[in-house]
């Protein structure tokens, strides 16, 4: 599918804008957008994102038979795929101009730059030897589509870890990552992409163009540089004539910008490495992920509980008929008591004790005796009452006999004897009435 080109009034506008120093996403003329940079749990996989472009890149490798002309060298091959996921008017397996010159770009920055060492990756001279595979796919396009694939690649080839080997006499043993640490890539410097506008032929510089401006500027310049201020490639994508002083100035932008991106993968692979030896898994793509997104893993699901009802208070005997009910609780809750914990022998056991106890207390009365007993209760508590005085006649006497300071008088013993008897014969006649 053809994407609709831009009409004459947005070039005009973009035109202006950019020749009075203004940009739509409020940057200026020599501003980067941010960059994201993000690796995976598997080694050898990274996510590239500058602005709104978006690049994934995967590192595999396997054995495979050296060339003649390459017998102790391994191989590096890169394969971008270009979905119509990315852009509308990319086709199905089919690469097109643009897809062509993504791959040689690329293969010139990270291949022929030769910043990764391929006669480490001989197994055995002539026979056997590693095959690197560098796969990138495309995402999302909005400008700058080299340098976030290539810093993609560049850090997925850090990341990137082959398997062990040991040489026997007649065959190699390849051990797995619990057997044998597997061993990184040699890497010697990071190639970083820079893609500059150029406008008004090569006077005016529009640093990091989106897909909109790229197609009202004269043409861009792909300058590759690393921290050491060493220049890996250099692409013109028209036929302009740019002098020295322009070009100079596009490398040192690109020098500036490669160290600072360089700074970034560094700390993006310690950090990873950090994880790893103190066995953590990282969290890999799943920070990419929005947290508000609802995933099988996160919407997981939630317990229904009923609403409460109150009920009134319920009497005692219908508890013991129901031990297993909670008022204003649920059944289901971990310390309520279930059906099945229920002994029932002992329930009925003790509902027969209640009955006897019961039974018991219940007195059997005659009418006949009960005038009687009536009487014999009166008689008793007149004789308590009359009891009761005479103690305490008794102890008004004692009392006073303690609590005087005169002198006592000596009471002849035979006085004390007749009142005695005064008393006990007035008990008696107290009884016999």
């Amino acid at each position: 599918m053809r994407v609709p080109p831009l009409t004459t009034c947005e070039k005009e506008v973009i035109l202006e804008a950019l020749k009075s120093g203004k940009r739509f996403d409020f940057r200026g003329l020599e501003e980067f957008r941010d960059v994201k940079l993000v690796v995976g749990s598997e080694v050898g996989t990274a996510i590239c994102t500058i602005g709104n472009t978006k690049v994934i890149a995967a590192v595999s490798a396997q054995i495979a038979e050296p060339s003649s002309m390459r017998p102790h060298k391994g191989v590096i091959n890169i394969d971008v795929d270009l979905s119509p996921l990315a852009n509308v008017s990319n086709e199905h397996d089919r690469l097109g101009s643009k897809g062509m010159e993504l791959i040689r770009l690329l293969e010139l920055i990270i291949r022929d730059s030769r910043c990764i060492d391929v006669e480490s990756l001989c197994i055995r001279a002539g026979k056997e030897i590693w095959k690197v595979r560098v796969d990138v796919r495309i995402l999302d396009e909005d400008g700058s589509l080299l340098d976030c694939a290539c810093l993609a690649a560049i850090t997925a080839l850090q990341h990137f870890k082959r398997p062990n080997v040991t040489l026997e006499p007649h065959h190699t043993l390849i051990y797995s990552e619990y057997e044998k640490a597997p061993v990184p890539l040699n890497i010697y410097h990071m190639p970083i992409c820079t893609t500059i506008g150029l406008l008004d032929k090569g006077q005016m510089v529009v640093i990091d163009p989106t897909e909109k401006e790229a197609a009202c500027l004269d043409g861009s310049i792909v300058v590759a540089c690393n921290k050491r201020r060493e220049v890996c490639a250099l692409h013109q994508s028209t036929n302009l004539v740019l002098s020295t002083k322009q070009i100079e100035r596009c490398v040192k932008l690109a020098m500036s910008r490669a160290e600072a991106l360089t700074a970034v993968v560094s700390d993006v692979i310690k950090q990873d490495q950090r994880e790893r030896s103190a066995f953590k898994r990282p969290d890999g793509f799943s920070v990419t992920t929005p947290s508000l997104i609802l995933t099988s893993g996160t919407a997981a699901a939630r317990q229904i509980n009923a609403p409460r009802i109150q009920h009134g208070r319920e009497p005692e005997e219908k508890m013991l008929y129901q031990p297993s009910v909670i008022v204003n609780e649920n059944p289901l809750s971990v310390g309520s008591v279930k059906q099945e914990e229920v002994d029932e022998d002992a329930l009925i056991d003790e509902q027969l004790s209640i009955i006897q106890n019961s039974v018991d207390g219940v007195a059997v009365s005659d009418p006949q005796s009960s005038g009687v007993s009536k009487r014999k209760k009166e008689k008793e508590m007149v004789d308590d009452l009359l009891d009761g005085i005479c103690d305490s006649e008794e102890e008004e006497v004692k009392t006073e006999i303690l609590g005087s300071s005169e002198p006592m008088e000596v009471v002849p013993v035979v006085e004390q004897q007749k009142d005695e008897e005064d008393v006990t014969s007035w008990r008696k006649k107290k009884k016999k009435v």
